[in-house]
C-alpha cells in the first residue's frame, strides 16, 4: 500500500508529479465512500474521475505483474489524478480483501470497478468477494476469448471456429484443417494485445510460440492462445453499460477501413452509426444476447463485432470501458444530448434512479455530427515540424488530436494501427461543415501536408541513364532496373510478327566484309548498335577504356544478338599508343569507323576517330561530357543554360551554394546520366554531398573529375533523340517524361511518351536542341538531350553524345511509329551509308504509324516478393513488347519514390490507340491494386483501433472552445 499520490498526465517524455502528503490524505471527508478502481489507466481514469464527482474517494488497486508505464497512463482530459491511496494485489484474493479493508480506514466500501483490461478479472471477485455489486465469478474468467465464444454458441448464437491451448499439439489439427489466414491472440489480452493474422500454417505455428514466451503488454505471462477463423466483413463496436442485467446501448460504431498503401485493409476513421439504422437494430439485440450469454450484469462493456453475410459475429467481448483514452466522450456527450459511457458507468455503479433514466439507446437522428479521423501517412521520413496538425486544430470542427508524432519522429508508410500518426475528433452541428474539414484532412494526407520532413538526399534519377548509383547498395531493394546489367530480368514478346521482321543488309561500300569498325566501350543500346554494323557486313574491333567496370561489359540487351568481336582491345598509356593497338588488332581490315558504344566510350571515340582519320567530332572541344563546359558554351551561343559552378575543391563552388536559392543540383561533371546525380536542399546537404562525390568511383568506372553544382531546373522533362552527319541533324524521337507525385515524393517517373514531331514543344525543343549539338561542336553520331521546358523556354540539363540509354528497348517501338527506323540503324547509316542517312526524315512523321510509349511500373506497397502474377498478366497484353525488372521471388519491394525503388519498365505498341490506352489502364490499375506481386506473409500485428491506443502513450490536444459549445 503507497500513501495518496496525484498522477499529472504530460507528453509521455516528460516529468510526472507524485504528491506523498498524508495531511492531504486525512482530510478528505471521513464519511466519504470509497470506490476501488481496478488498474485505472486510459478511460478508466474518465470513470474513476466521474465516480470521484459524485462523493467518493478512489483507491488504486494494482493487479500484480500491472506495468508502471502504464499506470502512468493518464489521458490528458483527466487531468490530476487524486487517489486516496493505492493498493497492491496480493497473494491471495482474502489477503487481497484485507489489505482493501485496511486501507479504507473504516470507511464504507462503495463499488469496485475494473479500470482497465488487465483488471476486470479481479474486480469480478474481489467485488463478489466484499460483498458489492458484482459480474460475479460463476464464469471465472471472462476476458478468456475461448470461454467467450464457447458461451456464445451454446445460446445459438453465431460464433467463430477456434481452438485454443498451451502448447502446439493442442491446436495443431486445427491450424492444419481450418482454411487461412487464420487470427491469433492470446486467450487473455488489451484488445489488440499480440493479435497476428496469420497466412500459413508455418506463420502460425511461429506466432504461437512468440505468444507462449511474451509478456503481455499491460503485464502477465500468456496463459494461452486462441486460433480462430478469420472473420470478413463490415467491422463494427457497440458500447453498452449494464446493471442488474438490464443493457443500456450508449453508442454503435463503424470502423472506415479501406486499402493504402499495399495493405488489403487501413483504418481510416470510427463513425457512430444511427440506432435506428438496419445494422444497429441487428446489432444491439446480438450483443446484448452476447452479455447475457456471458453473466455479465453491471458495468460498462464494449462488444467488437463483424457484419458477415450470415449476420454478426463476436470478435471479442471486452469487459471495460470503450479504450482510446475516452477522447470520443465530448463527441458522444454531443451526440446524445448530454452522457456518455463514462456517466452512465458511474450511474450503473453508484445512482440507480439516474440510470434507469437514461435512454434504452442513443437518440435517433443525433443530436450534432461528429466522428474520429484516424490520420494515414502515404509517405515516410524523419519529422523536422508538423504545420498540418496546427491547421488541424484550427479547423471549424476540431475537437481532440491524439499523436505520438513530433520534430524528431520517424514516419513511414500507414499500413496498420502501429503506422498510423494519429487520431482526430471532429465535432460540428453543421453536418456539411463536419464533411468539409474531413475531406480537407484526407487532403492534407493526400499531398502530404501534415509534416515537413528533414531533408534527404534525393537523387534526381532519369529513365535514359545507363547507371544506378556512385556507390552500388548492397540492399537488394536499391536497384535501377535500366541499368542493372546481368542481373535483370527479361521478357520480350514472342507472338509479335511485326516485331520480328528482318532487317535489311545494307552495305556502305563495295566489299564492307573487309573494313571493321571500332566501337568504343559497347554495352547497352551500343550493343546494338554493334549487331547492327555486324549485320551490315562488317568486323567488330571492342575498345575498352581504363578503368572501365568488368561486369558493364556483360552488360547486353535481351534483344541483341551475339557479337562476334573479331578482337577486343584494352586502353593503353597514351592516344598514340591506342591507335597503334586498334591498327595491329585490325590487322589487314580497313578501319572505317570509330563509335562510341557508351558514355564512357565518348571522349575516346572522338579522340581516336580524329587520329585514325575516318568520321569524327574531333577534339576541338576537349571533354564534351564535361556539363559544366556544356552549358557554357551553350551561353556563349544565347542559349538559355543553368546557372551554375564546379570545381575539384569546396571552396570553389561554396560561394555559388551560399548565394543560389535552394534545392540545387550536384554531380560529376562526367557523368553516365544520373550517376551520383542528386538534389540537396540545404547549404550543409551540398558540402556532404561534394565531398562524397569527389571520394567515389563512378559506376563505369574512374574517379569523378570535379563536381558542377546547378540550379535547380523547374518544369516538363523531354528527351530529344537526333542523329548527325558532317553536321547535319535528324530527329528520330521526341519523348516526354510521365512524372507525378507518388508515396510522399514530389515527382516518380510513370512513364515516357512519344511527343508528335508537329506540335508545339517539338516546334520549340527540336530547333533548341540542334543549336546545343551546333554549340558543343557534335557533327557525327547519336545523341540525345534532356532537355527540361521552363516558363521562359527550353533549357539544357545536359547533352549525351551517344545513344538513348534503357538497352534500346525502345528501338521496336520506335520503329513502328517512324514506319521502319529508329536511332540504332540511323546512327550507323551516319557512319557507314550516306545515301541511307540522306533519305532518312528530318524528324519523325507526324501523326505516327503506331501508338505506343515506355510505362514505368510504380510500386505502391512494400513486402519480399513471393510470385510475380502481374509480370504474367501484362506479358498477356496485345500491345506487350517487352519488359524489364529486377524484382524477382525473393526481391524486397518498396515503394517507390524514385528509379532506385522503382520496379520495372515496359514497352507497350500497337496500332489501335484504344487498345494501348485499356493496356496502360490495366498496368495502372494493377499498380494501384498491388496486383503484380504477391508477397511473403506479412509480420503485421492484426489490431483494432478501439483498444491499440490504450497500449500507446500519446500527447493528446483538446479544443476548449468546441468542447464548451457541447
Amino acid at each position: 500500500m503507497s500513501p495518496f499520490r496525484d498522477i499529472t498526465t504530460m507528453a509521455p517524455n516528460m516529468m510526472r508529479e507524485t504528491i506523498q502528503n498524508e495531511e492531504d490524505r486525512s482530510s478528505s471527508p471521513s464519511s466519504a465512500p470509497v470506490t476501488i478502481m481496478v488498474d485505472p489507466y486510459s478511460t478508466g481514469c474518465l470513470v474513476a474521475n466521474e465516480i470521484a464527482k459524485r462523493g467518493c474517494v478512489l483507491m488504486a488497486l494494482w493487479t500484480k505483474g500491472f506495468s508502471e508505464e502504464m499506470k502512468t497512463h493518464v489521458p490528458q482530459s483527466a487531468g490530476t489524478m487524486h487517489y486516496f491511496c493505492e493498493v497492491d494485489e496480493q497473494d491471495s484474493l482474502d489477503s487481497t480483501a484485507d489489505a482493501v479493508r485496511a486501507a479504507a480506514q473504516g470507511r464504507e466500501l462503495a463499488a469496485c470497478v475494473a479500470g482497465g483490461e488487465a483488471g476486470v478479472d479481479l474486480a469480478d471477485a474481489l467485488s463478489e468477494k466484499l460483498g458489492l455489486r458484482t459480474n460475479g465469478t460463476d464464469i471465472p474468467n471472462r476476458r478468456d476469448k475461448k470461454i467467450q465464444q464457447e458461451l456464445v454458441r451454446k445460446v445459438g448464437l453465431r460464433s467463430v471456429r477456434q481452438s485454443c491451448g498451451t502448447t502446439l499439439e493442442d491446436v495443431d489439427a486445427f491450424l492444419k484443417t481450418e482454411q487461412y489466414p487464420l487470427v491469433l491472440k492470446p486467450v487473455e489480452s488489451a484488445g489488440s494485445d499480440g493479435v497476428k493474422l496469420c497466412s500459413s500454417y508455418n506463420e502460425a505455428k511461429d506466432h504461437f510460440e512468440l505468444l507462449m514466451n511474451s509478456q503481455m503488454v499491460n503485464g502477465g505471462e500468456c496463459p494461452a492462445v486462441l486460433c480462430q477463423e478469420f472473420l470478413r466483413g463490415k467491422e463494427y463496436v457497440v458500447d453498452h453499460v449494464s446493471r442488474d442485467g438490464i443493457h443500456k446501448t450508449m453508442m454503435v460504431w463503424v470502423y472506415d477501413k479501406r486499402p493504402a498503401n499495399g495493405s488489403a485493409f487501413v483504418y481510416f476513421g470510427c463513425v457512430p452509426v444511427d440506432s435506428e439504422s438496419p445494422e444497429a437494430k441487428i446489432l444491439i439485440p446480438y450483443v446484448r444476447g452476447v452479455l447475457d450469454a456471458m453473466g455479465f450484469k453491471n458495468g460498462p462493456s464494449h462488444g467488437e463485432v463483424m457484419m458477415t453475410d450470415e449476420g454478426p459475429c463476436l470478435i471479442e467481448m471486452n469487459c471495460r470501458a470503450h479504450g482510446g483514452d475516452g477522447n470520443w466522450r465530448p463527441l458522444c456527450k454531443a451526440l446524445t444530448g448530454g452522457y456518455s459511457q463514462v456517466e452512465a458507468s458511474a450511474d450503473a455503479f453508484l445512482d440507480e434512479f439516474q440510470f434507469h433514466r437514461l435512454p434504452d439507446k442513443p437518440c435517433s437522428p443525433f443530436k450534432a455530427w461528429g466522428l474520429e479521423a484516424i490520420l494515414v501517412s502515404f509517405s515516410r521520413g524523419t519529422v523536422q515540424s508538423c504545420p498540418g496538425y496546427e491547421v488541424i486544430k484550427n479547423l471549424p470542427s476540431f475537437l481532440c488530436l491524439e499523436t505520438g508524432i513530433q520534430a524528431g519522429s520517424k514516419v513511414d508508410f500507414t499500413i496498420d494501427l502501429f503506422t498510423g500518426i494519429g487520431s482526430v475528433i471532429l465535432l460540428n452541428s453543421d453536418k456539411d461543415a463536419m464533411q468539409r474539414d474531413l475531406d480537407f484532412i484526407r487532403y492534407m494526407e493526400k499531398i502530404n501536408g501534415l509534416f515537413v520532413y528533414e531533408t534527404r538526399l534525393e537523387t534526381l534519377n532519369r529513365p535514359t541513364s545507363e547507371a544506378f548509383h556512385v556507390a552500388a547498395s548492397a540492399d537488394d531493394s536499391m536497384r535501377v532496373y535500366s541499368s542493372d546489367g546481368p542481373s535483370l530480368i527479361r521478357r520480350l514478346s514472342s507472338d509479335r510478327p511485326e516485331l520480328r521482321k528482318p532487317l535489311v543488309k545494307r552495305f556502305s561500300t563495295m566489299d564492307a566484309s573487309k573494313e571493321c569498325v571500332v566501337v568504343v566501350d559497347p554495352y547497352s543500346t551500343g550493343c546494338l548498335i554493334c549487331e547492327e554494323i555486324q549485320k551490315r557486313g562488317y568486323q567488330l574491333v571492342a575498345l575498352w577504356t581504363k578503368g572501365f567496370a568488368p561486369e558493364m561489359k556483360t552488360h547486353i540487351p535481351i534483344s541483341c544478338g551475339k557479337l562476334n568481336y573479331k578482337t577486343q582491345v584494352d586502353e593503353v598509356g597514351s592516344l598514340i599508343e591506342t591507335a597503334e593497338a586498334v591498327k595491329k588488332a585490325a590487322g589487314a581490315f580497313k578501319i572505317v569507323g570509330c563509335i562510341a558504344g557508351g558514355e564512357a566510350g565518348v571522349d575516346l571515340a572522338d579522340a581516336l576517330s580524329e587520329n585514325l582519320n575516318v568520321r569524327s567530332n574531333g577534339t576541338d572541344i576537349p571533354n564534351k561530357r564535361d556539363k559544366k563546359i556544356q552549358q557554357e558554351l551553350i551561353k556563349k551561343r544565347g542559349l538559355r543554360s543553368v546557372r551554375q559552378a564546379a570545381g575539384t575543391k569546396f571552396e570553389e563552388v561554396e560561394p555559388f551554394l551560399k548565394r543560389e536559392p535552394y534545392p540545387v543540383v550536384l554531380k560529376p561533371i562526367e557523368s553516365a546520366g544520373s550517376d551520383g546525380v542528386k538534389l540537396c536542399h540545404n547549404f550543409e546537404e551540398a558540402r556532404e554531398h561534394f565531398n562524397v562525390l569527389m571520394k567515389s568511383q563512378m559506376v563505369n568506372g574512374g574517379d569523378c573529375p570535379a563536381v558542377l553544382c546547378q540550379e535547380f531546373l523547374r518544369g516538363k522533362e523531354y528527351v530529344v533523340d537526333h542523329v548527325s552527319r558532317d553536321g547535319v541533324h535528324k530527329t528520330v524521337m521526341v519523348w516526354v517524361y510521365d512524372k507525378r507525385p507518388a508515396n510522399g515524393s514530389a515527382f516518380v517517373y510513370f512513364g515516357c511518351v512519344p511527343v508528335a514531331s508537329d506540335s508545339p514543344e517539338a516546334k520549340l525543343l527540336i530547333p533548341y536542341v540542334r543549336r546545343v549539338l551546333d554549340s558543343l561542336d557534335v557533327r557525327n553520331g547519336p545523341s540525345h538531350a534532356e532537355v527540361m521546358m521552363m516558363d521562359d523556354g527550353p533549357c539544357l540539363v545536359e547533352m549525351n553524345c551517344r545513344a538513348h540509354g534503357g538497352d534500346g528497348n525502345w528501338r521496336p517501338l520506335c520503329r513502328a511509329l517512324t514506319g521502319g527506323y529508329s536511332q540504332v540503324e540511323a546512327s550507323v547509316d551516319a557512319f557507314l551509308d550516306s545515301r541511307q542517312f540522306k533519305i532518312t526524315p528530318d524528324r519523325p512523321p507526324s501523326p505516327f504509324k503506331a501508338s505506343g510509349q515506355e510505362v514505368i511500373l510504380v510500386s505502391f506497397s512494400s513486402g519480399t516478393v513471393k510470385s510475380t502474377p502481374g509480370f504474367d498478366e501484362i506479358e498477356k497484353l496485345k500491345s506487350f513488347v517487352y519488359l524489364e525488372t529486377g524484382v524477382k521471388k525473393g526481391s524486397k519491394v518498396d515503394y517507390t519514390v524514385d528509379l532506385f525503388t522503382g520496379i520495372g519498365s515496359v514497352i507497350l505498341m500497337h496500332e489501335d490507340p484504344k487498345i494501348l490506352a485499356d493496356d496502360v489502364a490495366f498496368i495502372r490499375r494493377m499498380e494501384k491494386e498491388n496486383k503484380i506481386f504477391e508477397y511473403e506473409p506479412s509480420r503485421t500485428v492484426f489490431a483494432s483501433p478501439s483498444n491499440i491506443l490504450d497500449a500507446l502513450l500519446r500527447p493528446i490536444t483538446f479544443s476548449s472552445q468546441n468542447q464548451q459549445s457541447y
